[in-house]
C-alpha cells in the first residue's frame, strides 16, 4: 500500500472515530431543536407528538418540524389522537393552513397525519408509544412506511430517533443496512471533511457505508449536529468545531 493510500485511510479512520466520539458530547435533546421553548417537552415526552414531527420531516428545517406539534396543540387546544381522528381531511387541511409554521409539503400533511392517527387510534388504542414498544425494528419501519409520504429515509431515521428519545433498544435492527438520512447538513459536512466527492445524497450514503460499514446510520446525528451548530453554509464556526483538528479545510 502506497503512502498516499495509507494517509487517506488514516484520515477516514480519524474522521469516523471523531464523528462517533461527537455523539457522546452533545445532549440528545439537541437533536430536537424547536422555535418555542415549550415545544421541546411536547416532542420528547409525547410519543404522538414525536411521531407527527417525524412523519412530516421532509425537507423542512428541523426547528420548524419539531415545533409543529406544539402549534397544532395550541390551535386545537389539545393533541388528543381520538379527537384528531374524527377530523376530516378538509378540516386537517384547514388546520395546517392556520399554523404559523408549516411543513414543506403542506398539501400532503393532512394525509400523513390522518394515516398516523388512524394507526394510533385503531391499532394502539390512542397510545402512540405502542407503535414501537415491544416491537421489532422491522415491524416499526413497516408501520412508518405505511404512512402517506413516509419513505425509507424517514422510516430509518424514525428508528434512530426513537432509540435516542425513548428508552428503547431494538435488538433485531439490521444496523449494517441502516443508512443516514442525508440532508443539507450531513452532505455538507461529509464533503468539507474530505469524505464525500460531492454534496449529493448518493455520495453521502455511499460514503458513510464505507466509513462505518457496521452501522452507517450511526454517523447521522453527529454529522447533522456539526453541520447545524458549527459547519454552517456561511460563516462556519471552525475554531469551536470538534472536528477542526482533522478537517482538511483548516490544514
Amino acid at each position: 500500500m502506497d503512502s498516499i493510500t495509507e494517509q487517506k485511510n488514516a484520515h477516514i479512520r480519524a474522521v469516523t472515530e471523531g464523528l462517533l466520539a461527537c455523539a457522546k458530547k452533545f445532549d440528545a435533546e439537541e437533536l430536537f431543536p424547536v422555535m418555542v421553548t415549550e415545544a421541546a417537552e411536547i416532542v420528547t415526552t409525547n410519543p404522538y407528538a414525536f411521531s407527527i414531527a417525524t412523519c412530516l420531516d421532509r425537507g423542512t428545517k428541523a426547528d420548524i418540524i419539531w415545533t409543529i406539534p406544539y402549534d397544532i396543540k395550541k390551535d386545537l387546544g389539545h393533541l388528543d389522537p381520538f379527537q384528531i381522528y374524527s377530523m376530516s381531511l378538509g378540516e386537517l387541511a384547514d388546520l395546517f393552513d392556520r399554523l404559523p409554521r408549516r411543513p414543506r409539503y403542506v398539501n400532503d400533511a393532512p394525509k400523513t397525519v390522518r394515516d398516523l392517527t388512524r394507526i394510533v387510534v385503531e391499532e394502539c388504542d390512542g397510545d402512540a408509544s405502542l407503535i414501537w414498544e415491544g416491537k421489532r425494528a422491522t415491524e416499526v419501519k413497516r408501520t412508518f412506511l405505511s404512512i402517506h409520504g413516509v419513505g425509507l429515509g424517514i422510516s430509518n431515521l424514525a428508528i434512530l430517533l426513537i432509540e435516542q428519545a425513548f428508552p428503547i433498544r431494538f435488538n433485531d435492527l439490521d444496523r449494517p443496512r441502516m443508512d443516514i438520512k442525508p440532508d443539507v447538513h450531513t452532505k455538507r459536512v461529509l464533503f468539507r471533511l474530505g469524505m464525500s466527492s460531492g454534496e449529493d445524497e448518493t455520495a453521502a450514503i455511499e460514503t458513510t457505508r464505507r466509513m462505518n460499514p457496521s452501522w452507517p446510520g450511526e454517523l447521522d446525528s453527529s454529522l447533522w449536529w456539526i453541520g447545524r451548530k458549527f459547519c454552517r453554509p456561511n460563516d462556519p464556526n471552525c475554531l469551536e468545531c470538534p472536528m477542526s483538528p482533522i478537517c482538511p479545510r483548516l490544514s
